[in-house]
C-alpha cells in the first residue's frame, strides 16, 4: 500500500495482519472491538472501548500494532491508543502529564515539554544530564519474547505502581539483551505518568563518579539530596560499584533510605545478586530479598519483532526503505547473538542499500553480511523440535503428531507447535503439516494459548526454557 491508502484500508490489512500473529481466539475477544479515526493533524486513534482495553492494548499490541502499520503504509504515521471516554472528553489529542500539568502529545513528540528524568544541578554533583536519554527507549519500542516477559512485566508493574510492588528489582543478562532500554522505558513512563512521580536514571559509573565528586569537594549533601529526591531510582551496570568500599556503603546507605520511605529502587547488571562481588553482607541481603529476574537472549520469533520495530524507526530517515519478507526472516534467523548487534547489522545493511540507491535484497544482504563479523546460531529444524519435546515429556514423536487429544499429549504438542513457530522460518501451514496434517489455524491456537500462558505460568515458563536449552546445545 502507499500513502494513497485510506485509513479504513490501512487498517484492514493491520487487522488481518494481527489476526494471523495472535489468532482467532484473541481477535474476537479483543481486536475486533477496536476502531480508528483520523484526527485532524493526520494521526491515528486507535479508539477503545474503556480504560481497561486501553491498557491491555498499549501492553500487548501497541508495539506491534505500530510496526505492521508502518510495513503497510509507507507514509509515517503518529498512533495514538486511546479510549471513547478520552476521545470525546478531549478531541484526538489526548492529554498526558509530565508531573507538572497536562501536556499534548503533539508537545510531547516535539521533546518541548519532556520530563525531565533527573538534574544535576551545581558542578559539585559530578553527575550528568538525564534529559539527554535517549527517547527511542520506551516500552512503545521494547519488543517483547519469552525470553523477556517476565522482565517487561515486572518492569510495567514498577512503573504504573503507586508503591513498589517489590523492592529492589534487580534485572540482569549478558549484554545486548535489553536492560538498559527496559529501565530507561521505566523512567520514561515514570516521567510521563499522572501521579507526579520523579525517576532519576544514572549508569553505575555515573553514581561513582558523582560521589566521588562530592568526596573530594568535602560537600557530600548535595550528591545526597539529589540520588534521594527521587520516587524511583534506576541505576544500570550495578556491578560498576562493587568492591569500591566507600561507594558500596554510600549506596547501600542510599537504597535503605529510598526503601524505608516507600520509593522505588530498581537495578541492572550483566550477573545475577549472588555473583555481584559486593563485600558488604548487608547489601547483599538487600538485593537478595529483592527481586531479581534474568533477562535471556531473544529467540527467532523475538528477534523478528525486533527487526519489524528497526526499520519501521529507519523509515524516518529512510521514507522509501523497503524490506522483503524474506530478507527479515532470514536476518532473523542468521543474527543470532542480541539485538544490538541485529539493529548494527540492519545499520550496515540500509547505509549499502537505502542510502546507495539499492534495493534491499537477498543478494545485497548476504554481500554486506560477507563484510561483518557475524555469529550463526545452529539451525534447528521442527524434527529436531519435535525429538527434543517428546523426550522431554517422555512420550514419542509419534504421540506428538497423532490424532489423540488426550491431555497428557495436547500440552506437549502445544509446546512444540510454539517452539516451531518462534524457533525456526516455518509458516503456519507448514508446521500444522508436519503435526499430522493438521490446519494452520490449530497451530494459531496453540502459539497463542502458550504465549497467553508463559506470563503468569511459572512451570510452564521453566519447561520451555528448558526445552530451548537442550536444542541449543
Amino acid at each position: 500500500m502507499n500513502g494513497a491508502d485510506s485509513v479504513p484500508d490501512v487498517w484492514r490489512a493491520v487487522r488481518a495482519r494481527l489476526r494471523v500473529e495472535y489468532g482467532d481466539i484473541v481477535y474476537a475477544a479483543e481486536i475486533a472491538r477496536l476502531r480508528v479515526e483520523e484526527d485532524a493533524a493526520g494521526r491515528v486513534c486507535v479508539i477503545c472501548p474503556n480504560a481497561f482495553g486501553r491498557s491491555w492494548a498499549e501492553d500487548n499490541l501497541g508495539a506491534r500494532l505500530r510496526a505492521i502499520w508502518a510495513s503497510v503504509e509507507a507514509a509515517p504515521r503518529d498512533i495514538i491508543i486511546t479510549t471513547e471516554a478520552a476521545l470525546a472528553r478531549q478531541g484526538a489529542e489526548p492529554a498526558f502529564t509530565n508531573g507538572k500539568g497536562p501536556v499534548s502529545a503533539s508537545a510531547l513528540r516535539s521533546g518541548a515539554a519532556r520530563a525531565p528524568l533527573g538534574t544535576a544541578s551545581g558542578a559539585s554533583s559530578g553527575l550528568s544530564q538525564t534529559e539527554s536519554r535517549e527517547p527511542r527507549f520506551t516500552f512503545d519500542t521494547f519488543m517483547v519474547g519469552s525470553a523477556n516477559m517476565m522482565a517487561a512485566t515486572a518492569a510495567r508493574a514498577v512503573a504504573n505502581a503507586g508503591a513498589p510492588p517489590f523492592n529492589p528489582v534487580y534485572f540482569h543478562g549478558d549484554y545486548g539483551v535489553g536492560k538498559t532500554h527496559l529501565l530507561a522505558a521505566i523512567a520514561h513512563a515514570v516521567g510521563l505518568g499522572e501521579s507526579g512521580r520523579k525517576a532519576l536514571y544514572l549508569t553505575a559509573e555515573e553514581f561513582l563518579n558523582g560521589f566521588q565528586s562530592a568526596l573530594r569537594a568535602r560537600d557530600v549533601q548535595p550528591f545526597k539530596d539529589l540520588v534521594r529526591d527521587c520516587d524511583v531510582l534506576l541505576i544500570d551496570d550495578i556491578h560498576f560499584i562493587a568492591g569500591k568500599t566507600a561507594t558500596e556503603l554510600e549506596f547501600l546507605q542510599t537504597v535503605t533510605a529510598l526503601m524505608a520511605a516507600d520509593k522505588q529502587v530498581v537495578l541492572a547488571s550483566h550477573c545475577p545478586p549472588a555473583q555481584l562481588g559486593v563485600t558488604d553482607p548487608r547489601l547483599r541481603d538487600i538485593l537478595a530479598g529483592g527481586f531479581a529476574c534474568l533477562m535471556a537472549g531473544p529467540d527467532l520469533d523475538l528477534r523478528r519483532k525486533i527487526l519489524d520495530c528497526k526499520i519501521a524507526q529507519a523509515r524516518r530517515h529512510c521514507p522509501d526503505l523497503e524490506v522483503p519478507e524474506t530478507v527479515r526472516d532470514f536476518l532473523a534467523a542468521r543474527v543470532t547473538s542480541s539485538a544490538r548487534e541485529l539493529e548494527g547489522v540492519l545499520n550496515n545493511i540500509i547505509v549499502r542499500t537505502a542510502y546507495m540507491n539499492r534495493a534491499v535484497t537477498m543478494e545485497t544482504v548476504e554481500e554486506a553480511l560477507g563484510e561483518l563479523p557475524v555469529k550463526a546460531e545452529r539451525r534447528i529444524s521442527v524434527d529436531d523440535i519435535q525429538k527434543a519435546v517428546a523426550a522431554y515429556f517422555s512420550i514419542t514423536t509419534d504421540d506428538l503428531v497423532s490424532k489423540s487429544r488426550t491431555k497428557t499429549l495436547v500440552r506437549p504438542r502445544h509446546v512444540a507447535m510454539y517452539l516451531a513457530k518462534t524457533m525456526t522460518t516455518r509458516s503456519f501451514p507448514d508446521i500444522g503439516r508436519r503435526f499430522g496434517g493438521r490446519d494452520h489455524s490449530t497451530v494459531i491456537h496453540a502459539v497463542s494459548k502458550i504465549s497467553a500462558a508463559l506470563p503468569s505460568d511459572a512451570a510452564l515458563a521453566d519447561d520451555v526454557e528448558a526445552i530451548r536449552r537442550r536444542l541449543r546445545g
